[in-house]
């Protein structure tokens, strides 16, 4: 193997590096990563209070054809008329208006997710068991006082 190496390295003028400086360059490569990780921290989750007005429309809209959804399955008539209605009132642009109101960092994007996700396992219940075409006009349930997933609260 290593006159392999060394007929490669001698045939394209590779220098070969000491094994000093492959040590030193992962060691220099473990030290930032090290230091990115250090710097890192869990920020608290986001609250309804904490969205802007696009991330509120954004989350709106999502738990709005989730609960369509949920209808669709329990009444196909029903929620195939609702997620038409859906799709009329939101126009065609629906999908590039959602990319939109996301916001453009990926921290941000994803606490706003995070948020989104604690919602939908909130109502999950409601959900499977009490699919309703008036509950597409109620107000989001503020996950804020249930403990994040994995606490011991």
């Amino acid at each position: 193997m290593n006159r392999y190496v060394a007929q490669i390295t001698q045939i394209a003028r590779i220098p070969r590096i000491p094994r000093i400086a492959w040590v030193i360059q992962i060691a220099s490569i473990a030290f930032v990563l090290a230091g990115l990780t250090a710097c890192q921290h869990d920020p608290q989750p986001l609250t309804l209070d904490d969205l802007s007005p696009s991330e509120t429309r954004y989350v709106t809209r999502f738990v709005q054809l989730e609960r369509a959804r949920a209808v669709a399955l329990a009444d196909p008539e029903r929620g195939t008329a609702l997620l038409d209605s859906l799709a009329a009132v939101w126009g065609d642009s629906a999908a590039a208006d959602a990319r939109t109101l996301l916001p453009v960092g990926p921290v941000r994007a994803a606490a706003v997710h995070d948020l989104l996700a604690r919602i939908l396992r909130t109502e999950q219940d409601s959900l499977i068991i009490a699919p309703s075409p008036r509950r597409l006009a109620e107000p989001l349930p503020d996950p804020a006082s249930d403990p994040p997933e994995g606490s011991s609260r």
